[in-house]
């Protein structure tokens, strides 16, 4: 028999558990397979019950790329935590892999300012940027670390440049069929540029004066 979440344990429970069908809807068809009909068919709870916790799926994503972000950092954390500073390629080797091995990440994030951020309330989106921002400050200390010669005016824009672009990048290397058939119907031959080269290629750019 369905209860109501009454602790704050339960609540929380209740959310990964919503969370996590998500993953998996979003893993196997992208974001339009994700709809809470989909989700309570992977959860105990019905449609109506998934509203009191979330008002859209795409707060529901939202919040898997909350999750999605903090292990990319804390797997970023690890690998640069080193007894002493790293080579810049070496670095941006570090950066560059962990970003790739974290692919849903990247194309969770494609969907943020067009879809994620403009379909939740106004107190999801905070508590995401809030998550946003204390990554961007583990991104500062860990250049601060890397970097200690270089002035804090030039490293200050770069945890913001740096998503900037690896997030507009990835979208542009992994077309559709239908996108990719429509460059071929343009008249162009079309041959996906690689990601992990162009990523690697971009940051090491973006820290070039570092």
């Amino acid at each position: 028999m369905f209860e109501r979440a009454r602790t704050k344990e339960q609540i929380t429970k209740r959310s990964e558990e919503i969370i996590n069908a998500c993953d998996t809807l979003f893993s196997q068809g992208g974001y339009d397979a994700v709809h809470f009909k989909a989700i309570s068919e992977l959860t105990t709870f019905t449609r109506s019950t998934i509203y009191k916790y979330y008002q859209t799926k795409d707060e529901v994503l939202l919040d898997l790329l909350q999750r999605e972000m903090l292990l990319w950092q804390d797997e970023f954390v690890a690998l640069t935590k080193t007894s002493s500073p790293l080579p810049k390629e070496q670095y941006c080797k570090c950066m560059v892999n962990s970003m790739v091995f974290h692919d849903k990440m990247l194309r969770l994030a494609s969907l943020l300012w067009l879809f994620l951020e403009k379909n939740s309330r106004v107190e999801k989106i905070a508590a995401f940027k809030k998550i946003m921002y204390q990554i961007y400050a583990a991104l500062a200390e860990s250049l601060d670390y890397h970097f200690p010669d270089a002035s804090r005016e030039e490293k200050a824009p770069l945890p913001n440049a740096i998503f900037a672009y690896v997030l507009g990048l990835h979208p542009m290397t992994y077309l559709t069929e239908k996108q990719i058939a429509a460059v071929e119907m343009a008249g162009q031959a079309y041959t996906p540029p690689e990601f992990q080269t162009l990523c690697y290629q971009g940051v090491y750019l973006l820290l070039g004066n570092l």
